[in-house]
């Protein structure tokens, strides 16, 4: 399956805010059902000391910076392009590839690595290594399957936006190969390591980092 370009309707900066809002509220909802925000906690729970700031880059309305806060009590912050009139959460409004971060224990990315074109990957990975000692980088995979298993047991129940942009964004993902160079790429003699593993049916794919 050759990797999709087209952009997606959540990407779109005409898209209401109200119906942003409402898609973010959606993708929270999804992310728990398929185990990702569980997998994203359950990282975190590994951490070899406790964690104090936790940074979401691409954050959307901060649906999954509510549940770092209440499980591991540490200090929140989100990262997006665009920021909601009305988050529950603070959110700073920056380019994640190009801008400088706030500090942070461990940044997270969660289904953002889809949305960048190679060299911008590579740039966000080195960016964030910057500022933090941990990322977590959490995607979809490039495969049939998932996108199978997306159409038949997932779209129906998102909404429209979700559902259009779901299949699209499974067409854009990295293959695990793809994603490991860009990782490797990334991480040219900077001396950091990094962990790689692909959920059964092709879920999810999730990239640990140790930034030296």
């Amino acid at each position: 399956m050759l990797r999709c370009r087209e952009p997606e309707i959540i990407d779109d900066p005409a898209l209401p805010e109200r119906e942003l809002a409402r898609a973010h509220r959606s993708l929270t909802r999804a992310h728990r059902w398929l185990g990702n925000t569980g997998a994203i906690l359950a990282a975190l729970d590994r951490h070899p000391s406790p964690v104090s700031r936790v940074l979401d880059i691409g954050c959307g309305a901060g649906g999954l910076l509510i549940e770092i806060r209440r499980r591991l009590g540490a200090e929140i912050l989100g990262v997006d392009l665009r920021v909601l009139s009305a988050t529950p959460v603070p959110i700073l409004r920056a380019d994640a590839v190009r801008e400088p971060l706030p500090a942070a224990d461990v940044a997270i990315a969660v289904c953002l690595a889809h949305h960048l074109a190679e060299s911008e990957l590579v740039d966000l990975i080195r960016n964030v290594g910057r500022s933090s000692r941990r990322f977590i980088l959490l995607d979809l995979v490039r495969h049939r399957l998932p996108l199978i298993l997306f159409r038949l047991f997932v779209a129906p129940f998102v909404c429209p936006i979700n559902a259009a942009d779901g299949a699209r964004s499974i067409r854009r993902a990295y293959t695990p190969r793809e994603l490991a160079a860009l990782v490797r790429t990334a991480l040219d003699g900077t001396g950091a390591t990094f962990r790689h593993s692909v959920a059964p049916l092709y879920a999810r794919q999730v990239v640990d980092i140790r930034y030296p």
